[in-house]
């Protein structure tokens, strides 16, 4: 049975406390319910079951589950949302986190798993490493839905047209969500500022400033990723991830 020790408190809010905590001697992460929502509930536990089958290298991994509570491993390094309070990061540093993260997605995806928030503060990067984190709006494809699981769920930002109406069983969902943490990554901004929902809702005469010159190698598989019909979208994490490496390779010779 593990016991903790509370270090402080990383994020709250009316559901759910986030902290830092001391378990036999190792910090590591608890995701705990505050609320008495029995939704809230049944979204931590599926959480939990999603993250039972998933074991990969850039998925920050789970430890323990029960009840009302998650226990992760800690992951020490730099949210990349606070990396992104600095400005945008070089090309180069940019894609091998955008390359770390759809190999996550990858192997998820292959398992039926729609991440659903991939965005900056879901992603964590230690020297040259990313992690992406928090399944808490993840989509299981083989698993039934739960009560209320089709209300919009997930950050504006980085959140694909369709998703905003409410659909969330495409994996192109991600692809979007990795599109936009890309173009954010490269301009210090995400996709449409605030102009953000009307896009999202329908409005086609928002546009999308365009990457620099300086981008050109990668603007493309952006804006694919970025496309507003999932069809035009790439079709799969790793489809993209072979796009970055190829359009990538003359720079890498």
């Amino acid at each position: 049975m593990l016991m903790f020790d509370s270090v402080r408190i990383l994020s709250e809010n009316n559901h759910v406390r986030v902290e830092l905590a001391r378990a036999n001697g190792k910090l590591v992460v608890i995701k705990r319910l505050k609320s008495h929502s029995p939704f809230m509930l049944e979204r931590l536990q599926r959480e939990a079951a999603v993250l039972e089958k998933l074991e990969h290298e850039h998925i920050v991994p789970l430890i323990a589950a029960k009840g009302d509570m998650i226990v992760y491993a800690y992951a020490p390094g730099v949210n990349l949302a606070d990396a992104l309070d600095a400005g945008a990061l070089p090309l180069r540093r940019s894609i091998k986190i955008v390359d770390d993260v759809l190999k996550a997605l990858n192997y998820a995806h292959a398992r039926g798993v729609i991440h659903c928030d991939v965005k900056p503060g879901n992603i964590i990067v230690k020297g040259e490493k990313a992690l992406l984190g928090d399944f808490g709006f993840a989509k299981d494809l083989e698993l039934t839905s739960i009560t209320q699981e089709d209300v919009m769920l997930g950050t504006p930002n980085y959140m694909a047209p369709e998703q905003f109406r409410g659909e969330r069983d495409d994996l192109r969902s991600d692809i979007y969500a990795v599109g936009a943490v890309l173009y954010h990554l490269l301009m210090g901004q995400p996709p449409y500022g605030r102009h953000i929902i009307r896009f999202l809702i329908g409005d086609h005469s928002v546009g999308l400033e365009p990457l620099p010159k300086a981008f050109s190698d990668v603007a493309e598989i952006v804006y694919c990723a970025l496309n507003r019909d999932p069809d035009r979208r790439y079709r799969s994490a790793e489809e993209m991830r072979l796009a970055l490496k190829t359009a990538l390779a003359p720079i890498h010779s």
